[in-house]
């Protein structure tokens, strides 16, 4: 058995799931046999009144806080007509996320975890889905982005798995990514979320830090992918990206280290220092244990 993620509009291997904030989005999975055949899970109870299949389904924030929890199956009679977790399909199970109060009111990442058994018989099968609740502020950000990665039209057609361009999600990471790299650089001033970032100075350099882990990201599948040599029935050919690549970034990745620093220092809070003079204990030690008569140069003298 297979939990098959939602599959969005771009890319059948993207896992992360986008929703704006104040706004409500279906968030499901799919059952399915190891060929891809839908399958339900079984909504019957044994004799003795043990659930045949189970569905059960908890929200939580990074730090496991628990926002939502749900039984689908077996539910308890009160919970039939209230359940949030609905069966649209054979195989697909969903929740419409954000009816309910400040599920999507702010920006942050939350684990939906499904837990999923299609009868006694099977195994049980554990799914975490990451959504991330952006606000318009970065979906701004991704037409200007993808212009900046994406330097040609690339056809994206998600049945024939060609998923040669970039989805919103992907975007959105790479610029999660890339604030990252900011706040983790010298001096001290870093940002929690991409809408405390201040757009208007450092737009560029958000950009440029996110299109350095985006070429992190193609270096490595340059590397799985290149071919040095090949050669069959007298033709040869070579796929050699990844050196073009690593040029590149490290070239931008040097650019950045001082471009980085020079911007965060608009943001250092200017300090004040200090200075008293004072005897301190081991001076004062020293001064008791001096003999009469010692002098200490531009300072005071030990009376007899």
């Amino acid at each position: 058995m297979v939990i098959q993620p939602k599959v969005g509009s771009f890319s059948t291997l993207d896992f992360i799931e986008i929703v704006r904030t104040s706004s409500n989005r279906y968030i499901y999975v799919k059952f399915q046999e190891d060929d891809g055949t839908a399958v339900d899970i079984v909504e019957e109870t044994t004799a003795s009144g043990m659930p045949k299949g189970t569905l059960e389904l908890e929200v939580t924030t990074l730090e496991g806080t628990v926002l939502y929890s749900e039984t689908f199956f077996p539910p308890s009679v009160s919970d039939v007509a209230s359940r949030r977790i609905t069966h649209p399909d054979i195989g697909k199970y969903q929740i419409q996320w954000g009816t309910g109060d400040y599920e999507t009111s702010t920006s942050r990442t939350l684990l939906f975890n499904w837990h999923i058994r299609e009868d006694l018989d099977s195994e049980d099968y554990y799914r975490t889905q990451v959504v991330e609740v952006v606000s318009p502020k970065v979906l701004a950000l991704l037409p200007t982005f993808r212009l900046l990665l994406d330097k040609s039209i690339k056809v994206i057609d998600p049945g024939n798995y060609c998923t040669l361009g970039y989805s919103d999600s992907q975007l959105v990471t790479y610029l999660q990514l890339g604030l990252s790299y900011i706040s983790g650089r010298q001096p001290y001033v870093g940002w929690q979320s991409l809408d405390q970032f201040p757009l208007d100075r450092g737009l560029s350099v958000l950009m440029r830090s996110a299109l350095c882990e985006g070429l992190l990201s193609q270096l490595i599948f340059a590397i799985d992918t290149d071919v040095p040599a090949f050669s069959s029935d007298g033709h040869s050919f070579v796929l050699t990206h990844a050196p073009i690549i690593k040029s590149l970034r490290d070239s931008l990745s040097a650019e950045l280290e001082k471009t980085v620093r020079d911007f965060k220092f608009h943001y250092v809070t200017s300090g004040s220092i200090l200075i008293e003079m004072r005897i301190g204990w081991a001076f004062y030690q020293t001064i008791m244990s001096s003999p009469p008569g010692t002098t200490f140069r531009n300072a005071l003298s030990v009376a007899p």
